[in-house]
């Protein structure tokens, strides 16, 4: 069976900001293995792009940091830009005590046309999706919903997953990192 979405949240070549000094023994190293923006995307194509459909959508999560690289990468690779959303996360990391930064960045590309949505959604979807992050690099539900509400019934894909959910493949080394229960 082909995919025809892919969530992709990449291991950014990313540390932890600011530490705790009520955590003494802690290090700037996350949780997780990550890669440069070239290794993530020659996985990407060795990997993951190889079980798509000849018509699918990439949905690929950013920060400020990796927001353009990414979406270069995306276009270098034969990919146009649906849609940029915004994850407000209604909290967030104030790095060098100056803004908090509150969001990220969820860029919806296509190959090589535009699938159309369920008819019923047409429209009704905002460009925002508003829900308090939970665990760093645990994504929100409301866009997994998303593109479940625009594509239901279609083969969908988290790629670096670390939660299972019911109507998605996973691909990953942390697949049941959060829970090990399957969410809707």
């Amino acid at each position: 069976m082909k995919i025809q979405h892919f969530m992709v949240d990449p291991p950014w070549p990313q540390k932890k900001g600011g530490l705790r000094k009520v955590r003494p023994n802690q290090d700037r190293s996350l949780e997780y293995n990550t890669l440069t923006v070239g290794d993530i995307f020659a996985l990407l194509d060795a990997q993951v792009f190889t079980l798509a459909a000849p018509t699918h959508n990439v949905f690929l999560w950013g920060i400020d940091k990796f927001l353009h690289e990414g979406e270069q990468r995306m276009i270098e690779r034969g990919y146009k830009r649906h849609a940029r959303l915004v994850w407000d996360k209604e909290n967030g990391v104030a790095p060098a005590f100056t803004i908090r930064y509150t969001h990220e960045y969820l860029s919806w590309f296509y190959k090589p046309t535009l699938q159309k949505v369920a008819p019923a959604q047409r429209g009704k979807l905002s460009t925002v999706l508003r829900e308090r992050s939970r665990s760093h690099s645990r994504k929100p539900n409301a866009a997994y919903a998303l593109i479940e509400t625009l594509y239901p019934d279609q083969p969908r894909m988290d790629v670096f997953s670390r939660e299972a959910r019911v109507g998605w493949s996973q691909f990953g080394d942390q697949t049941t990192h959060f829970t090990g229960k399957l969410h809707k």
